[in-house]
């Protein structure tokens, strides 16, 4: 099988990009006056101290201080299309681009022709006992 691998990897990035655009996600931001002190897609945000109070260490309502939440929203509804829902151009010109992408990662063959007339080189002298190198 020479197209499996190629063939995987285009299936695992197809399955992760429906992934990546099916899901939302928040993007919060806490700014101190104009500065941005902290950013997070997951975690809890860190407040800046003039934001907390002192005896309970919990957010106080500052007007210096303010959140902000950006929602990137994904898609709600995935659309599967067949090849037979396309045009006849459109199903040519997908079938060639995919053969011609997909010979692109075949490996060359590279016949041995020449291996066959190949005579070896002339030992001029006795290796072995110029280099006194013998198994015993």
């Amino acid at each position: 099988m020479k197209i499996a691998f190629p063939h995987k990897l285009l299936v695992s990035l197809l399955a992760l990009l429906v992934l990546v655009t099916t899901n939302s996600f928040a993007i919060e931001k806490h700014f101190c006056g104009e500065r941005l002190i902290d950013t997070s897609v997951f975690a809890e945000l860190e407040k800046c101290p003039g934001c907390l109070d002192a005896k309970d260490n919990i957010p106080s309502e500052s007007e210096c201080c303010k959140d902000v939440v950006d929602v990137l929203e994904g898609q709600d509804i995935t659309t599967v299309k067949k090849i037979d829902d396309l045009d006849v151009d459109q199903q040519v010109f997908l079938m060639a681009f995919g053969n011609a992408f997909f010979l692109l990662f075949q490996p060359e063959s590279k016949s041995p022709e020449n291996s066959l007339q190949y005579d070896p080189p002339t030992i001029s002298f006795d290796l072995q006992s110029c280099y006194q190198v013998y198994l015993i």
